[in-house]
């Protein structure tokens, strides 16, 4: 059994944990709530909340817990406390770190454990929130690691209030109070650290959700606003963190000109905001509320002589319209932000019960992907890339379809979200660049000399391992030559992990690897990457091309698309051709490339070979 770690803030850590007056026989009942809402929105039968001792472990909540008195030396949380973010235990009976812990070979039987650290306000690890179940789950997703991430917030919320409490009991004055002045400018001040957004002055997220509880406790009605500021991270990478801030203290004094004085505004997250609309029955109101967020945010903020114009995405949940639920509330809340999101920036939408069916849909595929990882039940298809002039076959996107044992081929719509936002993304990711590296090379050892294998890259390719180096070996195992691939990325990539994506992009481009933008002119920044990224082509999206005979917008765009690219020295393909109109007009207007069901639609490797008279090829590597 491996001993959990100690930290090399032990001592400052066991102090901060002193501060909290808690123990074994003192838990926190406040938290009582944290902990049944974490058993009941994982489906676990244990979920708890333990406090680390210099050499014991108590529980300050629990649902689902015997009789257990547990050291440090076996305690799963006491691992949990000594690494960022939310540490999964799949299964612990095959975990080197546990398969021998008497938790997991006696009685109680531990399989499944996910715990995030609860930190002090200055980033001590006090203990965790975790969830814990007898039986192994290969299926905590993405999406169930931030909520549980979320539901750690609220209890460190609640532990901070319970500290502030102590403080003042340990520091009531005496009869002759030394600085009775002192005394209450510190009582004050960590009230205010407890309670308050220190950049915007707006309520903070443990504020903010017990605002919620106390509401919702009452039999009125509520509504709640979550607003998420779009392309924010973009602005505050380009023009400095002093300016971001500035940009938030704006929107806030924004925000707090929409509502009334009994309303609550907070800012829950980084750019994230949120308003409490209490006693607001109507979807009318909520949703003017909402518009007027929209078009306050969406007005020029000038800063030190700069215009700067952001955008904001709201998503809007009733109480009890919806549900009357605290936390159910904030969630539906959150899948109409969700929503919101994905139709565009700066869209309001209320949440509607298909969210929930939906987000559970999600949830199932999480759950499923990974059984079909496991028994390689995604394959690539291919769609032809052909030379507009004269009909050359030039190369060919690698498309991911699902074979699913029992709703059949899927397409990548069905189930994109899902991988994307779960924990294989990467995992896949790495198995289509291999699979499509393969093909190509296959191809072109079979007389297709000049082949260009296109592959989409998932966002999470660049937050695990080295993007660049991984791509480098895949080719060189191939022997394929770096002109060979070219590597698709979307705005959301970029926007996402900017300097990240920019600097493996670059390593990429140095060594002759192809770099498209995709979806080109979709989405807004567009033309700013353009000068920034070390770009080789531009796909021209499928719904200009579809409207561009009939709309004169559509021909508009895709005459700029061009224009622009002419000028950056870039190449050029089009989406979605489907009548020799199109592939006519777009080739006297300078347009390289085109792929479409007028060339053909994506299709299995062996039916691409005979299409296109290339010889036969051997069958396709199961995933992954």
């Amino acid at each position: 059994m491996k001993c959990p770690p100690i930290l090399a803030t032990e001592p400052e850590r066991v102090k901060a944990l002193s501060e909290y007056g808690l123990g074994s026989e003192r838990p926190l009942p406040s938290l009582d709530s944290v902990v049944r809402i974490a058993a009941r929105m994982f489906d676990m039968p244990v979920a708890a909340v333990n406090m680390i001792g210099s050499d014991h472990v108590f529980f300050a909540a629990s649902v689902g817990v015997g009789e257990v008195d547990m050291s440090r030396d076996v305690s799963f949380c006491a691992h949990a406390i000594a690494q960022d973010g939310v540490m999964v235990v799949p299964n612990a009976i095959a975990d080197p770190r546990f398969h021998d812990n008497p938790l997991v070979t006696g009685p109680t039987g531990l399989r499944f454990y996910a715990g995030v650290p609860l930190l002090s306000p200055d980033g001590l690890a006090l203990g965790a929130l975790c969830v814990i179940d007898s039986r192994p789950h290969e299926d905590f997703s993405q999406e169930d690691r931030d909520r549980l991430r979320e539901l750690a917030n609220m209890a460190s919320d609640r532990l901070e209030l319970r500290r502030i409490e102590v403080f003042a009991e340990r520091s009531v004055p005496s009869e002759v109070p030394p600085d009775v002045a002192q005394y209450q400018r510190e009582a004050k001040e960590l009230y205010r650290l407890a309670n308050f957004d220190i950049l915007t002055g707006l309520a903070n997220r443990g504020r903010f959700f017990r605002r919620v509880e106390e509401a919702l406790a009452r039999p009125l009605a509520a509504a709640v606003v979550m607003i998420d500021l779009d392309g924010f991270k973009d602005v505050n990478d380009t023009l400095g963190h002093a300016v971001g801030d500035a940009i938030l203290r704006e929107v806030a004094h924004r925000l707090e000109s929409c509502v009334e004085d009994k309303d609550t505004v907070a800012r829950i997250g980084g750019d994230e905001f949120a308003i409490l609309l209490p006693e607001v029955a109507d979807l009318n109101q909520a949703s003017a509320v909402s518009d007027a967020v929209n078009a306050g945010i969406a007005k020029p903020i000038a800063i030190d002589g700069q215009e700067i114009r952001i955008a904001a995405s709201c998503g809007v949940a009733l109480a009890p319209l919806h549900t009357q639920n605290p936390l159910e509330l904030l969630g539906d809340a959150d899948l109409a932000l969700f929503k919101a999101k994905t139709s565009g920036r700066g869209r309001s939408r209320v949440f509607e019960p298909s969210l929930r069916m939906e987000a559970a849909a999600r949830r199932l595929y999480c759950m499923e992907i990974h059984r079909a990882v496991k028994d390689g039940e995604f394959l690539l298809f291919y769609q032809p890339q052909i030379r507009l002039i004269d009909g050359t076959l030039t190369g060919a996107e690698a498309l991911i379809r699902w074979r699913h044992p029992e709703r059949g081929l899927l397409s990548p719509a069905a189930f994109l979200p899902a991988l994307e936002s779960g924990p294989l993304a990467a995992t896949v990711g790495s198995w289509v660049l291999d699979e499509a590296c393969a093909q190509a090379a296959l191809w072109r050892r079979n007389g297709m000399e000049t082949f260009r294998m296109g592959v989409n890259l998932f966002g999470a390719q660049f937050r695990v391992g080295d993007l660049a180096a991984e791509v480098i070996e895949t080719l060189e195992r191939h022997e394929l030559p770096a002109s060979a691939l070219e590597l698709e990325i979307t705005e959301n990539i970029v926007l996402d992990h900017d300097d990240l994506v920019l600097e493996k992009l670059r390593q990429l481009r140095d060594r002759g690897v192809g770099i498209s933008f995709d979806d080109f002119g979709t989405g807004f920044a567009s033309l700013s990457l353009l000068k920034r990224y070390p770009l080789t082509r531009i796909k021209i999206d499928r719904s200009f091309v579809e409207g561009m005979l009939t709309s004169k917008k559509d021909a508009s765009v895709i005459r700029a698309v061009l224009d622009i690219a002419r000028n950056f020295d870039l190449e050029t393909i089009a989406e979605g051709i489907e009548g020799e109109a199109e592939r006519e007009s777009l080739l006297r207007q300078g347009c390289n490339e085109g792929q479409g069901y007028l060339f053909g639609k994506p299709m299995p490797a062996p039916r691409f070979a005979e299409a296109f008279g290339i010889a036969p090829i051997a069958q396709a590597a199961a995933c992954c």
